[in-house]
């Protein structure tokens, strides 16, 4: 069934296979047609609403065609409760939008009846899609009845009948659970299933979302107390995420409900709403499914904003909020789901316009307890945002004068959560908190002192890792360390790279035929355990005492190669000349007398060729050289260094057997040498014609990609287009307590290493 317009949900009833009863073929025949008088068309609904067929998509159908007619008549472009979540992209249709046809208020009168009595009798009907739509039924009901309440006052009647209808049978569902009528859904003895609706629940609460409107709490015999102990059940404690977040959605309902009149602002200042709002935004801010997290996100915008902007409650009043929501709005900004991430970025800047820095280091004792908690968390996901959100203390509290010393007396007890990240089993958790630790280190040198030879040793083996980017980021870790610790460590690491840069001659011999057959080798690779993303972990299987969700230690890896150790010690070469040539170092650049002999044995060791990975280390090489280079100076790299490596790079490009990663690294690196030290001078040392033709080729590839590049981004930019999401995603469309976010990844966020130096927020 295709639900999205009414003439595609007609369409759809005729091609049904196996057929509807010929009645309904034959009304959504009639109802198709343009030329359909409004006596006839009425007609036709009718009989789709009150057919006597066991079938459920005739009475779909009516619901959605029925509840178009008062959303119209209310001249409402858009629904204003969204039933599929709390972020609706605006899609533009395809097809034409048919002619709107005029209903007298008798007619829409005896609609809004058909409505009311269709809603009582499906509210809890098998299908979930028919309880969708009467969820939007009575939204549109409600809608309708409180602008024409006054013409016919029955309806208001209507309107407060399906209310208590509601009510009464989210109570009866919440009750019964699933099995038991003893049992909460929780403890349900049968099947749990935490991803499709939970029966008639989910679409009870956006029945009661649509029913809500400004003088909510003016409906006649309304318990407010009962439903929001269901509320904070639901929202909180029940098991199906679908439940959760349409709980927290008519909660958010009932704040904007209780901001638009100033006489029930007392419900948000110091009431049971409060506390209800308070203990769901706990525990949803920090959910383990990013559609309740999102859900709660938006929930937490509207109150803030309302407390804040429309009832203008007393700072005082404000801060006592911040020890439970503060940390979790802090943590929110680094969680993996794009949306949650980029919305609570904003989110954090619409509620401290003029930064948080001097409140999260107020309130330090309460955002460190919750980090370390979440350090420990059952999902991968929210332990990697805690690394990431504990290293963003480190540099923005940890290295501010001002307030450094609210973070001292923590520094500890963060130290050893990262730690027991570092012994991760999900291989991103362990990047972030190699990270942290080096910044922690950076930040507070003596405090982390007394673990440097447990960190020593933990830097040190994410450095050989077999994978790419945690290799790269404890390089950077330790490149944190060095300046934090000064010459002897700097001396460590120098013996360090000594002893493991050569570690790739070592590397056995395999011809890429061999290494192809390996990769290609059906019986290895079939019948075997699955693995989680993110680890080496068994998929579902738990780590024992910790009770990990998908993720967990595990027996399984695969060995290390030597040629990863020499791969991690070019990034580790790479971070020390360009950390030791930083203005703010507290070590001097290396000398010549380091650094010649240093890279020598670099070119050297990277003209390996008898193991099919040494064209990743050479693509490793070519991707690291012009950042040393450019920290050496333009002076020193013609006089010494462009000779090491200058062959090599070209024979690299002129290579029929070099892999294609390898010679666009070396094609890219070729032209960034040759823009520091210049293209003549660049061109001047190569020994051969070939050699200078090749270079200028790539000289001309080049500047025709960067042209090509330098159109597509201007593109991007007019239409607003991001990776991430499509523009206007976020929104939140018709929500009043949103503002503008211009889609796309600002550039505060495209650093090295997202969430130590991201400036967006806080």
């Amino acid at each position: 069934m295709d639900f999205s317009s009414p003439s595609r949900a007609l369409e759809s009833l005729q091609r049904r296979r196996p057929a509807l009863p010929d009645e309904v073929v034959a009304a959504s025949v009639d109802l198709a047609k343009e030329d359909t008088s409004t006596e006839d068309y009425l007609k036709g609904i009718s009989s789709l609403l009150h057919g006597n067929t066991d079938r459920w998509e005739g009475l779909a159908v009516g619901l959605l065609l029925a509840t178009e007619i008062l959303i119209n008549a209310c001249a409402i472009d858009k629904v204003p409760v969204y039933m599929e979540g709390p972020r609706v992209p605006d899609e533009q249709k395809t097809d034409a939008a048919p002619a709107k046809r005029s209903f007298a208020p008798e007619q829409l009168s005896q609609v809004a009846t058909w409505l009311h009595e269709t809603s009582l009798t499906n509210l809890e009907h098998n299908e979930p899609r028919v309880r969708t739509f009467v969820a939007k039924a009575v939204g549109a009901h409600a809608t309708w009845s409180v602008s024409f309440s006054d013409a016919n006052p029955k309806h208001s009647t209507e309107r407060s009948a399906v209310h208590s209808q509601i009510v009464k049978s989210i109570q009866e569902h919440i009750k019964l659970g699933r099995d038991s009528a003893e049992k909460y859904s929780k403890s349900s003895t049968g099947a749990l299933d935490d991803t499709t609706g939970w029966r008639a629940l989910e679409t009870n609460w956006q029945c009661l979302i649509a029913s809500l409107g400004s003088d909510y709490y003016h409906v006649e015999g309304l318990e407010l107390g009962s439903i929001l102990q269901d509320l904070e059940y639901s929202a909180v404690t029940h098991v199906n995420r679908h439940v959760r977040a349409a709980a927290i959605a008519v909660l958010e309902q009932l704040v904007i409900a209780a901001g638009n009149d100033a006489q029930h602002w007392h419900f948000l200042e110091e009431s049971q709403l409060r506390t209800t709002l308070i203990a769901v935004l706990k525990a949803g801010l920090a959910d383990n499914w990013s559609q309740v997290r999102m859900a709660a996100s938006v929930l937490n915008r509207v109150f803030w904003q309302t407390i804040q902007e429309t009832c203008r409650f007393p700072p005082e009043n404000l801060q006592s909020l911040y020890p439970i929501l503060l940390p979790r709005m802090c943590l929110n900004r680094f969680y993996l789901a794009q949306g949650v991430k980029l919305y609570s970025h904003q989110t954090w800047k619409l509620v401290f316009p003029e930064g948080g820095v001097a409140v999260v280091a107020a309130n330090m004792a309460p955002v460190v307890r919750y980090y370390v908690k979440m350090c420990d968390a059952d999902n991968h996901v929210v332990r990697e945002g805690a690394c990431q959100a504990v290293a963003e203390l480190a540099v923005k509290i940890g290295m501010n004068e001002e307030f450094a010393h609210t973070l001292q007396p923590h520094v500890t007890i963060l130290l050893q959560a990262l730690l027991m990240c570092f012994h991760d089993e999900s291989w991103p958790v362990r990047d972030e908190a190699c990270l942290a630790c080096g910044t922690f280190c950076r930040a507070y040198p003596e405090e982390c002192r007394p673990e440097l030879e447990t960190l020593w040793s933990r830097w040190t083996e994410q450095l050989t890792d077999q994978i790419w980017s945690v290799r790269a980021d404890a390089a950077v870790a330790l490149g944190e360390a060095c300046q934090a610790y000064g010459e002897e460590f700097l001396q460590r690491l120098l013996k360090f790279i000594d002893e493991n840069l050569p570690a790739a001659k070592s590397q056995p011999k395999m011809t890429m035929e061999e290494f192809k057959a390996q990769q290609n080798n059906m019986e290895a690779h079939t019948e075997n355990q699955l693995y989680s993303c993110g680890s080496l972990a068994p998929k579902l299987k738990k780590k024992a005492g910790a009770g990990r969700i998908g993720c967990s230690n595990c027996d399984v890896n695969r060995p290390k190669q030597p040629w990863e150790a020499t791969d991690g010690c070019l990034y580790l070469v790479r971070e020390l000349i360009d950390t030791c040539s930083q203005p703010d170092s507290r070590l001097p650049p290396l000398s010549d007398e380091v650094l010649l002999p240093l890279l020598r044995e670099v070119a050297d060791v990277c003209r390996v060729s008898h193991f099919p990975q040494g064209d990743e280390l050479r693509t490793t090489l070519w991707r690291q050289l012009p950042s040393m280079m450019q920290s050496i100076g333009k002076q020193r790299t013609k006089r010494l260094y462009l000779e090491i490596f200058l062959d090599q790079l070209m024979r690299n490009l002129e290579a029929r057997t070099a892999s294609a990663m390898s010679k666009h690294a070396a094609a890219t690196c070729a032209h960034e040498l040759s823009v520091l030290v210049g293209p003549s001078i660049f061109r001047g040392r190569l020994y051969d014609d070939y050699q200078r033709e090749l270079l200028d080729r790539v000289l001309r590839e080049r500047k025709m990609e960067e042209q090509n590049m330098a159109a597509m981004i201007a593109q991007q930019q007019q239409t607003q287009f991001s990776p991430f999401e499509p523009p206007g995603l976020l929104d939140n469309l018709d929500n009043p307590f949103s503002s503008k976010l211009s889609p796309g990844l600002p550039a505060e966020m495209l650093n090295r290493h997202p969430g130590v130096d991201d400036n967006m927020s806080m």
